[in-house]
């Protein structure tokens, strides 16, 4: 079976709301956290950075590591950290042409559109408590 691990950031605004964007390429439309695979040699918080900067154009401080899971998605083992990260007054913007859309959303509106929400997502919002960060 195949392992990946991966990295993503953590985006919330002053109302805890927390920040996703949208794949929507053939084969995969869902909401998702900014991040992607670790490169050789790279940490997962040099990961999750590189990824902002590549799909939003956005430079983070990253707060504080969140902590990581491991799950089956796909017929692969993923190993996902999650990273809280502060924006510093940038505005992200779509870089990457799978994506389409960016939006911050309330736990509240996260569980109105689970069915559309990335296996990592589901289990970020299983495993970290939004309104505790």
């Amino acid at each position: 079976m195949k392992h990946i691990e991966l990295a993503g950031a953590v985006i919330l605004n002053k109302n805890k709301n927390i920040l996703l964007i949208h794949r929507n390429t053939l084969d995969c439309q869902q909401w998702e956290l900014p991040g992607g695979k670790l490169e050789i040699g790279e940490k997962p918080e040099q990961t999750a950075k590189r990824e902002l900067k590549e799909e939003l154009d956005i430079n983070v401080e990253v707060k504080k590591y969140l902590g990581f899971k491991e799950f089956l998605d796909n017929d692969c083992v993923l190993k996902y950290h999650w990273y809280l990260c502060e924006l510093n007054n940038q505005i992200p913007k779509i870089m990457e042409d799978k994506f389409d859309e960016i939006k911050y959303f309330s736990k509240e509106n996260l569980n109105n559109i689970k069915n559309d929400l990335s296996s990592n997502m589901k289990i970020f919002i299983k495993t970290i408590n939004i309104i505790n960060i």
